[in-house]
């Protein structure tokens, strides 16, 4: 992301720039990148969650056992700082494509022997339920949506209200379109601007536990 994202853009407008989310649509519909990804991997695109592919990596610096007696529920943190992606709670997952690979393993291949994220890596694969509640988040419209439905507003910009969020939702799902269209944007909506967001890559964000028992399925050392 950080290739294609020009990061002078908060700087020189003295914050975030502000983008209608139908007009950040259009211009993702046009990427040719993401058309190439949907030819081949259209869950990463256009949904819906492959649930029988959700990896978890833990690094080093993380415990490396994934188990649900660790699992921070939304619903026990309801304190939790406005956050657009929060990481006190829940549980974040990639989904595996090719070669049982996530967008987020290659992401940190790009680390590897990094201090950032100190080997050894843990794979874990996860089974979600059938009957979890996850939202499917496909393009910009989708994200300020459901921020209309679930608002925090904090110094006049909207953030998820996550706690309310895990009363409806077991989890929600970014797909790339919407992770591009709404990355370091601030989106007009019903409430004023959205917080601008940073999700970086496909993800889905767990806020119950919805597994079966993990599977370690490899350590990166």
């Amino acid at each position: 992301m950080q290739l294609h994202t020009d990061t002078r853009i908060e700087a020189e407008v003295g914050g975030p720039a502000i983008v209608g989310a139908a007009q950040a649509d259009e211009i993702i519909g046009t990427c040719r990148l993401l058309a190439d990804i949907r030819r081949n991997h259209p869950a990463l695109v256009d949904g819906p969650l492959r649930r029988d592919e959700q990896t978890w990596i833990g690094t080093s610096r993380q415990v490396p056992e994934l188990a649900a007696h660790r699992f921070v529920a939304a619903r026990d943190r309801k304190s939790e700082p406005p956050s657009t992606k929060p990481f006190g709670l829940g549980l974040y997952t990639s989904t595996a494509v090719s070669g049982g690979r996530s967008m987020w393993r290659a992401y940190l291949d790009n680390y590897h022997g990094s201090w950032l994220y100190p080997l050894p890596w843990y794979t874990w694969r996860l089974l979600a339920t059938p009957d979890a509640r996850v939202l499917e988040v496909t393009r910009a419209r989708d994200w300020v949506a459901f921020l209309e439905a679930y608002p925090r507003v904090v110094e006049r910009l909207v953030f998820p209200d996550w706690a309310a969020v895990a009363a409806d939702l077991d989890g929600i799902h970014l797909t790339l379109p919407a992770v591009a269209a709404i990355q370091g944007f601030n989106l007009p909506s019903a409430h004023g601007l959205t917080a601008a967001a940073f999700w970086d890559l496909e993800t889905t964000l767990w806020l119950r536990w919805c597994f079966s028992e993990p599977e370690l399925s490899d350590v990166t050392r």
